[in-house]
């Protein structure tokens, strides 16, 4: 029966273990995803070219 009882924690410590393992990797992963759109976001606005008001001319 302890035979039993130790495959069955080492089974339930093998999944904890994984889970945790695959929610780090997610963890990671969305804060390298979130930071690099962050620091390279371009808008729309800055996608145009920026055209400057043509000179006032004085008669």
């Amino acid at each position: 029966m302890e035979s039993r009882d130790d495959k069955l924690i080492a089974v339930i410590g093998l999944l904890s273990a994984s889970l945790i393992g695959m929610i780090f990797l997610f963890i990671m992963t969305w804060l390298a995803d979130v930071r690099r759109f962050s620091d390279d976001a371009t808008t729309q606005q800055s996608c145009h070219k920026k055209i400057s008001p043509p000179p006032i001319r004085h008669h």
